[in-house]
C-alpha cells in the first residue's frame, strides 16, 4: 500500500476518537502549542491563511481566534467532515470560510492565493515534502510566512529518553486502547524517528526556496515551530 493510501486509511478508522487522543496524549498541551502557532504565523484580521494537512481543525481554530480568515484542507475526508460541526459550536464559522479536500503535494488554488500557510503535524506523513515546500511556495503572496509545527527532537538527553519511553510503551497502549487501532498509535513514534531534525528541516525548507527560515523549540523540542518566507 502507497504511504499516502496507508496514512489516510489509518486516520480514516481513529477520526472519531482523534481530537480526545490529542488532549490526553500530550496532556493538554497541545492547546498551548496551537496557540503558539497561531501566534508565530503572523494571523490576523483581515489575513488569509491555508490551513494544510488540518484534520478536524484545530489548528484552523487556533488561527481563526486571532481574526484570519482560514481554508481549512485536508486529504482525509473522514477527519475534515468533522470540522464544520466544530466551527459553528466554536462560534468561528464565519471565518474559517471551507472545509476542503486537498493534497499538499498539489495544491488546488492559484499562485500568491494567501498571506500564510500552516501546516500542524501533517508534513511528516507527506510522500515527497520538497513538492508540498514548493506547493507551499507557490501559493503564497510574495512575503508570506509558512508556518510547520511538528514533533521533532528534544534538546536535552533526559528527556529524549523520557520521550522515547513514553512514545514508545505508554503512547501506543493509551492510542490503542481508546481508538481499538493501536498500530496508528504505533505508527506516531516511527514517524517522528524517521523525520529530519530541526537544522535539517530548516535546510529543506531553505532548498525550496523559503527566506528567513528559522524554528523555536517548544516544550524542551518535543515539538518545534518552523517558519519561513516566500520570495518578495
Amino acid at each position: 500500500m502507497p504511504q499516502g493510501t496507508r496514512v489516510q486509511a489509518m486516520f480514516s478508522g481513529i477520526a472519531g476518537k482523534y481530537d480526545l487522543l490529542n488532549h490526553v496524549l500530550s496532556l493538554g498541551t497541545d492547546f498551548y502549542w496551537w496557540a503558539r502557532m497561531a501566534r508565530v504565523s503572523g494571523a490576523a484580521p483581515g489575513r488569509r491563511y491555508l490551513d494544510v494537512a488540518a484534520g478536524t481543525g484545530d489548528s484552523s481554530l487556533a488561527l481563526a481566534r486571532r481574526g484570519a480568515e482560514v481554508i481549512s484542507t485536508d486529504f482525509t475526508q473522514a477527519m475534515l467532515r468533522l470540522g464544520p460541526a466544530k466551527f459553528r459550536r466554536k462560534g468561528r464559522a464565519d471565518l474559517i470560510w471551507a472545509s476542503v479536500g486537498a493534497d499538499a503535494q498539489q495544491l488546488p488554488f492559484r499562485d500568491a492565493s494567501f498571506d500564510g500557510v500552516t501546516i500542524c503535524y501533517g508534513i511528516r506523513n507527506v510522500e515527497d515534502r520538497d513538492r508540498a515546500f514548493r506547493e507551499f511556495n507557490r501559493v503564497l503572496k510574495p512575503g508570506g510566512r509558512l508556518t510547520v509545527l511538528e514533533f521533532s527532537r528534544p534538546r536535552f538527553a533526559w528527556l529524549r529518553a523520557f520521550y522515547d519511553l513514553y512514545s514508545l510503551r505508554i503512547l501506543p497502549a493509551i492510542g490503542g486502547w481508546i481508538s481499538g487501532d493501536r498500530s496508528a498509535y504505533t505508527y506516531l513514534p516511527e514517524s517522528i524517528r524517521a523525520f529530519p531534525d530541526q537544522p535539517a528541516l530548516a535546510e529543506e525548507l531553505r532548498r525550496a526556496g523559503f527566506q528567513d527560515v528559522a524554528w523555536k523549540n517548544l516544550t524542551g523540542g518535543i515539538v518545534a515551530l518552523h517558519t519561513g518566507t516566500a520570495a518578495r
